[in-house]
């Protein structure tokens, strides 16, 4: 049975971590797990319980809400967001974190990192799925710098702030990944939200509301060196183990995280952190879409090649044969083979 784009999706993702080394926890599963409960001992987080996220999005078609697990952890209560550590409890430590687009939704990635950190073991390991700035919505938006990720800390900010849902209403287009690949980027025609839009966001932000935003854009470049940049800052725990670049003609990067021993010395820190990924250069969209052009010109010149050997081979066979002796018809002109080999 062929896999469809999403259980193919989720495989490459498996690929990544083995979640069979012990329990784990997937962040915001929504409707749509990466690790099911037949698969692995797995629980989930979200901010809402089931009930709550069914009644959230029964006018989305989007999403079935037959689908939506139990929700083990509930981060939302009486008196507001409660911390991951506190809501998991003793269930705590997971040998394993998968969070598919959830990093660039946290108002403070610091404290959230933490907290991902506080309840994995030693060497446990943290995997992303991120979206990649360049092919989606965000095309158009400011890069995020570690600096807005050290006010966000220091503000202990728990909603998406007044930058970053300005940002994203001002800023997000209607893209065409395909012609983001090739270069071809949006204009302001293709805005989604007119300014007044982005204006009335902005206040309910003010006004104490929950805009829920892209707060941080990365790309796979970015996301390595600001994790290590953090790490040299002291502010976490976490060195990059894997990077899965965007693929050709999609908008999404893996990285895997790995959580660094507790209690290390200063030089076992130093150690252990230069055993991570630390800088990696993005690749040029165009470029990568060239050498995927000259593969396939490359693959079509052997397969031509090899049908002309295989022709060859035919005509010399008929050219033995007793039809060929008698002066046969079917003989395959050689010119044809000549030209042939010259395409």
């Amino acid at each position: 049975m062929k896999l469809s784009p999403e259980d193919t999706r989720n495989a490459k993702m498996m690929t990544l971590v083995d979640v069979t080394t012990g329990p784990g926890l997937e962040v915001g599963p929504l409707h749509s797990p990466i690790v099911t409960t037949d698969m692995a001992n797995v629980r989930y987080v979200d901010m809402f319980s089931q009930d709550q996220l069914r009644a959230n999005y029964a006018h989305d078609s989007n999403v079935n809400l037959a689908d939506i697990p139990e929700i083990h952890f509930v981060l939302s209560g009486p008196e507001g967001v409660r911390s991951l550590p506190a809501v998991v409890g003793t269930a705590a430590p997971f040998a394993w974190v998968v969070a598919s687009h959830v990093i660039e939704h946290v108002p403070d990635l610091i404290a959230w990192l933490a907290e991902i950190a506080e309840v994995l073991d030693d060497g446990g390991q943290l995997l992303l799925a991120v979206p990649d700035r360049r092919f989606t919505f965000d095309i158009l938006r400011p890069w995020t710098t570690v600096g807005q990720m050290l006010q966000a800390h220091d503000l202990a900010e728990t909603k998406p702030s007044v930058r970053a849902v300005f940002d994203m209403i001002r800023n997000a287009v209607t893209v065409n990944l395909i012609d983001a690949w090739r270069g071809e980027l949006p204009g302001p025609s293709d805005r989604i939200h007119d300014l007044a839009m982005a204006v009335s966001e902005a206040q309910r932000v003010r006004d104490g509301d929950y805009v829920d935003s892209h707060v941080w854009m990365f790309t796979p470049g970015l996301l390595v060196e600001q994790v290590t940049e953090l790490g040299r800052l002291g502010l976490s725990d976490f060195v990059v183990e894997k990077i899965v670049p965007t693929a050709l003609d999609q908008n999404e990067f893996y990285a895997v995280l790995r959580r660094l021993p507790r209690g290390l010395t200063g030089d076992e820190l130093a150690h252990a952190r230069a055993q991570g990924i630390t800088g990696i250069t993005d690749a040029d969209p165009v470029r990568l879409l060239l050498d995927a052009e000259i593969e396939r010109l490359e693959s079509e010149i052997l397969d031509a090649r090899q049908r002309a050997k295989e022709l060859e081979e035919e005509l010399a066979q008929v050219r033995t044969s007793e039809r060929w002796r008698l002066g046969g018809f079917l003989a395959t002109p050689a010119a044809a083979v000549k030209r042939l080999l010259i395409r």
